[in-house]
């Protein structure tokens, strides 16, 4: 083997495979796709962070520009985002919990359920379709280490992972989307528990028998269901149809249902559009009135804006990028791969930042009222039955009382404001 083919040459040129495997090489090969090892990574470098931009130029192991290649390395930063969104839900996940023991010890409604509402239920859905979609981009770790992405047990099991998060992520967004849009504005009957358990169960169900049933058939051989695409492992390009039904159709229906649904919701939040209340799909167009009239409502709506708004930034140039690959294959300058890649890498972090910050009264984010609360006075015990010879001196008071106030059936004939003060206080834990 001459020196201009040694591992120490492929070193220089900026990667580690060797000639054989080089030679393999390709953005189109199904078994193996090389990598360069930069050194410097981060969003402002203005090169190529692969070189790739021709077959020719992978088989030579050559960039055609001394400083287009080894300057950068995108598993690495879409590894980052995933460490980053991992690591955000991983800290959700531990407030819950936190939120799950303060409830258990300081709340006087024994009733109390983590997963109160129907949002409650989406909400919790999403973050672990999230923890999965980060883990999806925790693995691209090894091809970083390895230099290289290649077919394999390892590739099968980040491209399942991938499509579970990425196709289950999209879904729930669309039922959130959905379901805010028509709690707000039609306020019809969507509180049903047992709906939003059947919905989350069917979108769990679609994705992995989605997932594994590709896996299953096409595990092997040179129709692998996952290959490298090339700085990853996913769905395979020979399985264009399959990629539409298991991702890209959801994400381009749950974009196109953020824009439409919350157009009409920001007029409404803004006293612009009504709706009949008889015929919930018509719609009444009325000039601007005053900003403070509808300034709980601009409120409302601003929270729930946020979360579509912050999921079309991210997933818009994602499927801009992913169109226009999507039968030419590597006609994207991959730098617009990387950059929006890593920031839809993000996405766990930013939903759990706005479930903080726009929704705190799911997943048991508000506080619980304790014992000792100053909105509930204290009930009195219901009293024993009187026995023979017993006699009752006072009742709440020094001023002794007669037998008569005392009910025939047992029950004392309690003050109306006690009442008051009890229903505000159930009042207070059904806010929704």
């Amino acid at each position: 083997m001459s020196s201009d083919h040694s591992p120490s040459a492929n070193l220089s040129s900026g990667f580690v495979c060797t000639p054989e495997e080089l030679a393999q090489s390709s953005p189109n090969s199904t078994n193996i796709y090389c990598l360069t090892r930069g050194q410097s990574i981060g969003l402002t470098v203005s090169t190529r962070f692969a070189g790739f931009s021709s077959p020719q130029h992978a088989d030579s192991g050559i960039c055609p520009h001394s400083s287009c290649d080894h300057n950068a390395d995108p598993p690495q930063l879409t590894s980052e985002a995933g460490f980053i969104s991992l690591f955000s839900v991983l800290i959700l996940f531990g407030l819950i919990v936190r939120n799950v023991i303060r409830y258990r010890r300081d709340a006087i409604d024994p009733s109390w359920r983590l997963l109160d509402k129907p949002l409650d239920i989406y909400m919790l859905s999403l973050f672990c379709l999230d923890f999965v979609q980060a883990l999806g981009s925790v693995l691209d770790v090894k091809w970083v280490n390895e230099g290289k992405v290649y077919s394999g047990t390892f590739c099968s099991a980040q491209g399942a992972i991938q499509q579970l998060g990425e196709t289950g992520v999209a879904m729930t967004t669309f039922v959130i989307a959905v379901h805010t849009f028509v709690t707000a504005v039609w306020k019809k009957g969507v509180h049903s528990r047992f709906v939003a358990f059947c919905i989350v169960g069917f979108i769990w169900l679609y994705v992995i028998l989605f997932t594994s049933i590709g896996l299953g058939l096409h595990a092997t051989g040179d129709n692998r269901w996952d290959t490298p695409t090339p700085y990853w492992c996913w769905i395979g390009q020979q399985w264009k149809v399959e990629r539409i039904f298991g991702e890209y159709l959801w994400l381009w229906i749950t974009l196109g249902t953020s824009i439409v649904v919350y157009i009409p919701l920001f007029l409404w939040s803004q006293g612009i559009m009504s709706v009949d209340e008889h015929r919930w799909w018509r719609f009444h167009m009325h000039p601007l009135r005053k900003a403070q009239d509808f300034e709980p409502r601009r409120r409302f709506a601003l929270s729930m804006l946020a979360y579509p708004l912050s999921y079309s930034v991210l997933v818009l140039p994602l499927s801009i990028v992913r169109w226009l690959t999507f039968n030419t294959g590597g006609s994207v300058p991959s730098a617009a791969t990387f950059v929006v890649i890593t920031l839809y890498g993000l996405s766990g972090m930013v939903n759990v930042l706005l479930l903080l910050l726009t929704r705190p009264r799911l997943l048991l984010f508000s506080e619980p009222l304790p014992t000792t609360s100053p909105i509930r006075a204290p009930l009195p015990e219901p009293p024993r039955p009187p026995s023979k010879g017993y006699r009752p001196d006072t009742v709440g008071s020094q001023q002794p009382i007669r037998m008569g106030t005392l009910k025939e059936d047992g029950r004392w004939k309690l003050p109306l404001v006690q009442g008051s003060v009890a229903s505000s206080y159930d009042s207070v834990l059904h806010i929704h």
